[in-house]
């Protein structure tokens, strides 16, 4: 199925506050089987739907997540204010037990969970594998915890998480000791980091390619043998796509 190949980057941030819950639910009825999330921690250690450290530009506000408690991010706005002005301004910060109710909602639907690197760094990376494993306990089958952090993704393999996704820095490391030993389910790839006329072909894990939102590329990708794409128009690209018949 098409919706099979597409993941839904934050949401559905072309129409929708990036990671928050609703944009997440719009996807999911736009046709998303695959969502993705990034994951920073609030002051008391509670993990929460955020791309930025600083909340200027999610929330309109001079903070900082890790600077704030859950209590109080959860009462602060998500809306985005100079990409989508005001229309959203009662969407507020979601943390991660509200996307495992959604998905508990939705058991056909997998989470890609993005531990960003700034947020194990302050939390250390073994406090947020504990933490946010547990929070995803109830439906842990459905999500797939990925990083740009090597050693956090090493560290949930140690610890037996049984779905895990590498994100590549460089074009080598598709070939490292990592990949080799952890043999991770998924492999994400930004299209920049893929050398002109190289095959997607050669390595057994799931390629996911990132960022995509025109149809064309995304069949140029498939053709290159790209398993999916990651998008932030989800629903543009699973209706434009859907025509093309693939």
């Amino acid at each position: 199925m098409l919706a099979d190949r597409l993941v839904a980057h934050r949401g559905y941030p072309k129409h929708y506050p990036e990671n928050t819950l609703l944009g997440m639910a719009a996807a999911i009825d736009a046709g998303a089987h695959f969502i993705e999330t990034d994951i920073l921690f609030s002051a008391d250690q509670q993990p929460v739907l955020y791309h930025d450290n600083l909340m200027t530009r999610i929330s309109g506000e001079e903070n900082a997540v890790h600077l704030l408690t859950l209590d109080e991010l959860v009462s602060r706005p998500a809306h985005e204010p100079e990409r989508l002005g005001d229309q959203f301004i009662n969407q507020t910060i979601t943390p991660l037990c509200d996307l495992v109710s959604l998905l508990e909602e939705h058991p056909e639907v997998t989470a890609f969970i993005e531990m960003k690197r700034s947020g194990l760094h302050i939390v250390g990376l073994e406090a947020a594998y504990d933490i946010v494993s547990k929070i995803l306990t109830p439906v842990r089958d459905q999500c797939v915890l990925i990083s740009f952090s090597d050693e956090f993704i090493d560290y949930a393999h140690q610890q037996g998480f049984p779905r895990l996704g590498l994100v590549l820095k460089d074009w080598e490391e598709r070939q490292g000791n990592l990949m080799q030993r952890i043999q991770p389910e998924f492999i994400f790839c930004d299209t920049d980091k893929v050398p002109e006329g190289s095959s997607l072909d050669e390595i057994t894990p799931t390629w996911v390619i990132y960022e995509v939102e025109d149809p064309d590329q995304a069949i140029a990708w498939f053709d290159r043998g790209a398993d999916m794409v990651e998008t932030f128009d989800i629903g543009g690209l699973l209706e434009n796509l859907a025509h093309r018949a693939l």
